[in-house]
């Protein structure tokens, strides 16, 4: 007697679940046919990607597409009878540059952002159909970092900047207490990120003679940018006041000794004159 689950045959379940298993095991082996590799690279630079084929079918053509949000987009394609035929959207920008039905590499001449994303290389074997490989590029731009600081008359500001891609990200090694710390954001039509980071400091003369560290993390790779605080001369307000004081004080003085000098001067010379008029 028949089985039935959920009103159906159960033979019929398990012919659907076997079909079902055996396309899912085709397409793990298909994927895992290819071999490929992410990679990164400087924006603005050629970029390479590849795909090999790991089994020995025949394989009439290869094709690299990229992949976007509705379908994939044709680029370039190579096979014997017709060589290598670029998409017009492409012409200028990429090429295959390992002619090969079981290897195939393309390159990008001079990478843009709109260059960054994932790619398919797909051979279309005799027999097998299209077996498919992904390679994803993604770009970056190395930091460019700026470490300062400047005293104030009650606090110290100490600030690290680094603009990168992608957005880097920037902690500090400091020493002390009462010190805080503002960070902000800004990205640019390049593609780039700045990320400005600034410690505040309240007592500026606990920092005096010390270390600070500022540490950026980009892909991965922590880059440590040092600098000492040189004993600075800040101006307090009472101080400046006294200091211009004594400078104002000082040109009283002179001009009243210049004034007396030569006023003596004069007297002697009129004097002087006297005399001779009287000889």
């Amino acid at each position: 007697m028949e089985r039935l689950v959920f009103g159906r045959p159960f033979y019929h379940l398990s012919t659907f679940s076997l079909i079902w298993g055996m396309a899912a095991v085709v397409l793990c082996t298909a994927q895992e046919e290819v071999v490929t590799q992410d990679e990164k690279q400087l924006l603005n630079t050629p970029a390479t990607l590849k795909c090999s084929l790991q089994s020995s079918q025949e394989v009439l053509v290869v094709t690299w597409q990229k992949k976007k949000a509705v379908s994939p987009e044709n680029m370039v394609t190579f096979s014997k009878n017709h060589g290598v035929v670029v998409q017009p959207a492409y012409k200028d920008k990429l090429n295959i540059t390992q002619l090969g039905l079981q290897n195939s590499t393309i390159t990008f001449w001079n990478t843009t952002l709109e260059d960054e994303g994932c790619y398919m290389c797909l051979f279309n074997t005799f027999g097998s159909g299209k077996i498919s490989g992904t390679s994803c590029l993604t770009l970056y731009v190395q930091p460019i970092v700026s470490l300062h600081y400047k005293f104030f008359e009650d606090h110290l500001n100490i600030t690290c900047s680094a603009t990168a891609r992608p957005a880097p990200v920037i902690s500090w090694k400091v020493a002390g207490s009462g010190i805080e710390n503002s960070t902000e954001s800004l990205s640019h039509p390049n593609g780039t990120t700045s990320v400005t980071s600034v410690l505040h400091v309240k007592d500026p003369k606990t920092q005096v003679g010390k270390e600070v560290i500022c540490q950026v993390l980009h892909l991965g790779k922590v880059m440590d940018f040092r600098q000492t605080m040189n004993k600075g001369f800040w101006f307090s307000v009472p101080l400046l006041l006294s200091i211009v004081s004594l400078v104002i004080l000082l040109i009283l003085i002179s001009i009243l000794l210049y004034w007396k000098r030569h006023r003596n001067q004069d007297r002697g010379e009129s004097s002087q004159g006297k005399m001779n008029q009287a000889n």
